[in-house]
């Protein structure tokens, strides 16, 4: 018994350990629906009409202050930015691959925990985290990161 404990103990570890995402702009699985704009720092899903924002901000916030953060956000030209819902960040995992990666060509994503303006039941908030590859909740006091995002069609 105590072997086959062992033996799976080994298993789950080899099987999940390959599982590490890279931010390392690897850009063989490059994801096509996401086209960057170099000039404003910018990543569009042209499958969802959504535009993220990419610029360097290494910042962290409380769930409430990620979402003014954003909402007061005045940048590229607009003003109608808001977090993304869980499951917008969690699109952008390419968790298929190994090693997980996050779907280029982002350029600005800090390995670590990003904000959604989703709530579960309890008052906790869904978060995405790009160091691990994983989603989960947290407790809304914590601090993590935040990136934007905007609807495409939207006015400025």
């Amino acid at each position: 018994m105590f072997k086959i404990a062992i033996m799976a103990s080994i298993s789950t570890v080899l099987v999940w350990g390959s599982f590490i995402p890279t931010l390392s702009g690897d850009t063989r699985y490059k994801d096509k629906t996401y086209q960057r704009d170099d000039n404003k720092s910018v990543v569009f899903n042209t499958k969802t009409n959504k535009i993220f924002s990419d610029f360097e901000n290494k910042n962290k916030y409380t769930f409430a202050k990620a979402q003014e953060y954003c909402k007061n956000l005045e940048y590229a030209e607009y003003k109608d930015w808001r977090v993304p819902s869980y499951e917008e960040l969690r699109d952008l995992l390419d968790i298929p691959r190994q090693p997980v990666s996050i779907k280029h060509p982002f350029k600005n994503v800090q390995k670590g925990i990003y904000w959604s303006s989703s709530e579960d039941r309890y008052k906790n908030s869904w978060y995405t985290d790009f160091d691990l590859g994983r989603y989960s909740t947290g407790k809304n006091t914590k601090e993590f990161f935040v990136m934007c995002v905007r609807d495409a069609k939207k006015s400025k």
